[in-house]
Parts: C-alpha cells; structure tokens; sequence
C-alpha cells in the first residue's frame, strides 16, 4: 500500500521541494500539502496518514498547539521542520513524543533518506 505523507506548511515553495524530494526517493507515495493548518486538522481526523511533515509557524495557530492538536486525532510520526532552530526549539519539542525530527528547512534528501529508513518505508 502507499505511504500517505502530509505537508502542513503555508509556504507552497516548501511543499514542491518536499513532494519533488519524496517522488525521488519513494515514488509511490501519495502527497498532500495543505496551506491550512486547521485544514489539515480537519483532514487529518477523518483520514489515515504515514507521516506528517510540519512548519512551526502559522498565522492561525502555532506549530506548539498544532503539535498537540495533531496527537489528539493521529498518531502519525511528525517532522517539524522551520528556518529557524535554536535551543527552545530543541528543548520544546522533546515533550511530544511524536515528533520524531526537527530539521531546518529545506529538507534534504539525505534527512528524508533517514526518516524513511527509521520509518521502514
């Protein structure tokens, strides 16, 4: 069956470097970016995903709320990626377990290589 691999960014050129960077390493995987974090919410409480990539800023929400939002309506591992990680950054997100990565973006395609590989895609 084919991954199902979120993008919640509201940045549309992150969503064409993840979906261009994922068609290289897993082609069958099927991508589906949303702009809207609560869009995403909404999406994500009726359907199944494998992975769920993540900015930690939003005008509507913030990636910390989001964050929580998401592990009450998915259990699916989360790469939050932003441009910016500093020392909070990386103290926060240990308290939810299901962040399994930080990384700056853009993601590369070794960062992807390596979520996949610890995921078993």
């Amino acid at each position: 069956m084919n991954k199902r691999i979120i993008s919640i960014d509201d940045d549309k050129i992150q969503h064409f470097l993840i979906k261009k960077r994922i068609q290289f390493i897993q082609p069958s995987a099927e991508f589906f970016p949303f702009e809207n974090p609560l869009l995403a919410l909404e999406w994500l409480s009726e359907n199944p995903s494998d992975l769920i990539f993540m900015d930690l800023n939003f005008p509507e929400i913030s990636g910390w709320d989001l964050l929580e939002k998401l592990g009450e309506i998915s259990d699916s591992p989360v790469v939050v990626l932003t441009g910016n990680i500093g020392p909070e950054e990386i103290e926060k997100i240990k308290i939810f377990p299901q962040a399994i990565r930080l990384f700056e973006k853009p993601i590369s395609n070794d960062h992807l290589s390596e979520i996949f590989q610890f995921l078993n895609f």
